[in-house]
C-alpha cells in the first residue's frame, strides 16, 4: 500500500472538510473502489486525530507550568493575591 502523491492532499482536504460538492461524491466512491486509498484514508485519520491530542496534551502543560509558576513565584505574589481575592467574595 502506498499513497500516491496526487491522493495526498485529495485525502487532506477530505478529511478536513474543504472538498464539496461533486468532488466529496466523487472521492467517496473511490473510497469504496479503490481498498487501497479507504485503508490510506484511514491512516491519515489516525495521524491527524494523534497530532490533535499531541497539542492537546502540550497545551495542557504549557498551561501547567504557567500556572505553577504564577501561584509558586515570588515576583508573581500580588497577582496572586488579586487573582484568589476574585474567588473569595
Amino acid at each position: 500500500m502506498k499513497i500516491l502523491q496526487t491522493d495526498l492532499p485529495k485525502i487532506e482536504s477530505y478529511l478536513l472538510g474543504d472538498t464539496q460538492g461533486g468532488d466529496r461524491v466523487l472521492f467517496e466512491a473511490r473510497l469504496i473502489l479503490e481498498p487501497d486509498l479507504k485503508v490510506s484514508t484511514h491512516w491519515q485519520k489516525e495521524t491527524y486525530a494523534y497530532v490533535n491530542q499531541y497539542g492537546k496534551q502540550k497545551l495542557r502543560e504549557e498551561i501547567d507550568l504557567v500556572a505553577k509558576n504564577i501561584f509558586t513565584a515570588k515576583k508573581h505574589k500580588t497577582f496572586r493575591q488579586k487573582i484568589l481575592r476574585l474567588f473569595t467574595k
